[in-house]
C-alpha cells in the first residue's frame, strides 16, 4: 500500500527554511501550528495552511497549548529528545500566542532538576512538568502564577509525559522504569494528588512516550519506544590510536541493554552491565573478543558504572541496594558484597583511581553538580571541582595525576581535566555538542569520548599534547546512540555501549 492511500487530502509543507524544524502543537482553533527550531532557536508560529512563521521567543522548545489557545507554555531548554543533554537550569515558561514578552513561570531550582514537557489542566490555572535530577525524574505541577507547587508522583521514580484528563480530575503519565501508563487522581481545587498513583496499562517491553489524549479522554495516543544496546569494539593502533578495522558487536542481544563496559586490569576480560527484559541490571563478565559471557550478581536492583580493582578479582559497582545509590564491589573468588561509599544520598557517577584506594564521584550539590573525591576505606569526600552549571563523570588518568570530566556550557558540554588533587581545569573540546569523557589511552595522553557532532554519536578520542580530536566511528544513524567508550591497558582496542532505538504510534482505548 502506498503512503499517498493513507491521506484523504495532499500533504501542505510549511516550512522550507532548512532550520531543522520540530514538536508542531496544532492551536485548539486548528488555525496554527507551533514549534520549536532547532537552528534558529526558540518557538515559532505558522498558519496551518502557510504563511510567514512569526517567533514567539528567542529561546525554548515543547509548546503547548492552553485549552482556550490563548497561551503556550513551553521549556528553556532544547529538547532532551532532540539530542541535547537535561540541563538543571531549564524552566518553564509561558508566551501569549499571538504577540507578547515570555514570561518565567517557574524558578531554577524550586524543585530541583531542570523543568521539561509542560502540559496544561484543562481550566488553564495550572500547568504540568517534568524534572530532571540525580537521574531521577518526576511530575509535578505549578500555578501559572509559578507559585503553588505540588509534587504529582512518588519519591525514587522516573515518570515523564504527563497529561491531565479533559475533565482535570486525573493526570497520566508514563513510568519510564517499566513501559507503563499511570494515572493519579487530581483535586479540582487544590491541583494536588489524591492517593497513589495506579497502573493503567503495562506493555511489559520498551518506554511509552508522548501521551496525547482525545478529546472526550475515550483514547489516548502514545509512541511506544523501543531500544537494543550492545557492547561494541574498535580495533586500534596501540601506537597512533588510530581505528585499525571496522567496529563490530562484542555482544548481540534483542531487548537487552548491555552497557557500561570496562577491562579487567590485564585488558583480557570486560565487565558489563546487562538488563534483560523484566529483569534487573546485573554485573557480567567476558573475555575481550565478546565469548565465555557470565553473569556475576543476580539482585534486583540495578546496578551499572562499573570499574576493576587493580587484583582483577574484585568489580566495583553502583546500586541503591542500600535503600539510595552508593557504591558497592563484589569479589569475582567469592561473590561477598561490601559497600565502599555511601554518602547519605544518591550518588551519580563514581570511578576508582588505578591503584583502587580512591574514588572519584559526582553527585548535585545545591542547584550545582560538582566532582568530590574520597578513599575507599572511609573519610569524607574532597571537593575538586566548583563549577557554576555542571561537571560530572570523572575519570582517572592511568597514572592517577589526572581526572577527566566534562562541564556544561549552554546546550554543549566540554571535556575538561585537572590534576586529580584538585586544582584549575584545563578545557580540551571546544565543539557544539555532546562530549562525555570516560576512558584514557594506556599512555595518558588521549581520553575517549562519546560524542555528538552534526546529530549523529560517535566514539572520539582528544589528545592533551596535541589537542587535535579524531572520530573513530562512522555510526550516520540518527536512531542511535554511542556511550561510555573505554580504552583497553593493551591499547588494541576501544569497547563501547552501542544503541539503537525504535518507535511506533498506538491508540488505546480508556475505561472511565
Amino acid at each position: 500500500m502506498s503512503r499517498n492511500s493513507y491521506l484523504s487530502g495532499r500533504e501542505i509543507q510549511l516550512t522550507s527554511d532548512g532550520m531543522q524544524n520540530f514538536q508542531p502543537a496544532w492551536s485548539r482553533d486548528n488555525q496554527y501550528i507551533a514549534y520549536h527550531s532547532k537552528n534558529r532557536g526558540g518557538i515559532w508560529l505558522i498558519p496551518a495552511l502557510g504563511g510567514v512563521a512569526n517567533q514567539l521567543s528567542e529561546f525554548g522548545s515543547a509548546p503547548a497549548w492552553s485549552r482556550d489557545g490563548s497561551m503556550i507554555a513551553f521549556q528553556s531548554d532544547e529538547s532532551p529528545d532532540l539530542g541535547s543533554l537535561p540541563t538543571d537550569s531549564s524552566t518553564i515558561w509561558i508566551v501569549v500566542a499571538h504577540a507578547g514578552t515570555p514570561k518565567q513561570v517557574t524558578e531554577v531550582g524550586n524543585p530541583p532538576g531542570g523543568h521539561f514537557h509542560p502540559a496544561w489542566s484543562p481550566d488553564g490555572r495550572r500547568i504540568a512538568f517534568v524534572t530532571s535530577h540525580s537521574r531521577l525524574t518526576y511530575v509535578w505541577s505549578v500555578s501559572v502564577a509559578g507559585d503553588d507547587l505540588k509534587q504529582m508522583t512518588p519519591n525514587r521514580g522516573y515518570y515523564a509525559d504527563p497529561v491531565f484528563s479533559p475533565d482535570g480530575q486525573s493526570l497520566y503519565f508514563t513510568s519510564l522504569r517499566a513501559a507503563s501508563l499511570m494515572r493519579v487522581r487530581v483535586s479540582p481545587v487544590s491541583g494536588e494528588a489524591l492517593g497513589e498513583p495506579v497502573t493503567v496499562v503495562d506493555i511489559g517491553v520498551g518506554r511509552i512516550r508522548h501521551l496525547s489524549l482525545s478529546g472526550n479522554g475515550g483514547k489516548l495516543a502514545y509512541s511506544l519506544w523501543t531500544a537494543t544496546s550492545n557492547v561494541w569494539s574498535i580495533p586500534v593502533s596501540p601506537i597512533t590510536g588510530n581505528a585499525k578495522g571496522p567496529p563490530g558487536s562484542l555482544t548481540n542481544q534483542k531487548d537487552t541493554s548491555n552497557s557500561c563496559p570496562v577491562f579487567s586490569p590485564d585488558g583480557r576480560t570486560i565487565a558489563y552491565s546487562e538488563g534483560r527484559k523484566g529483569l534487573s541490571v546485573d554485573v557480567w563478565i567476558m573475555d575481550a573478543d565478546g565469548k565465555n559471557p557470565v553473569q556475576v550478581t543476580s539482585e534486583s536492583d540495578n546496578e551499572f558504572n562499573l570499574d576493576w580493582f587493580p587484583d582483577g578479582n574484585r568489580i566495583a559497582f553502583i546500586s541503591a541496594r542500600g535503600g539510595h545509590r552508593s557504591v558497592w564491589s563484589t569479589l569475582l573468588s567469592s561473590g561477598k558484597y561490601e559497600v565502599l561509599a555511601d554518602i547519605g544520598t544518591d550518588i551519580n557517577w563514581a570511578r576508582l583511581s588505578p591503584d583502587g584506594k580512591q574514588i572519584a564521584l559526582y553527585f548535585p550539590t545545591g542547584e550545582n553538580f560538582n566532582i568530590w573525591a574520597m578513599p575507599v576505606q572511609g573519610g569524607q569526600p574532597k571537593q575538586l571541582t566548583y563549577d557554576q552549571e555542571f561537571a560530572g563523570t570523572p575519570c582517572w588518568s592511568p597514572d592517577g595525576k589526572f581526572i577527566a570530566f566534562e562541564t556544561m556550557r549552554g546546550d554543549n558540554t566540554q571535556i575538561m581535566f585537572m590534576p586529580s588533587s584538585g586544582g584549575t581545569p584545563t578545557q580540551l573540546t571546544f565543539d557544539q555538542g555532546q562530549s562525555w569523557p570516560n576512558g584514557w589511552s594506556p599512555d595518558g595522553d588521549k581520553i575517549v569520548f562519546a560524542g555528538l557532532r552534526n546529530g549523529f554519536w560517535n566514539v572520539w578520542w582528544v589528545s592533551l599534547s596535541t589537542k587535535e580530536e579524531k572520530q573513530l566511528t562512522s555510526n550516520s544513524k540518527l536512531n542511535a546512540y554511542v556511550l561510555t567508550p573505554t580504552w583497553s591497558p593493551l591499547g588494541n582496542q576501544i569497547a563501547y555501549e552501542f544503541a539503537e532505538t525504535a518507535g511506533n504510534i498506538y491508540v488505546m482505548e480508556l475505561k472511565r
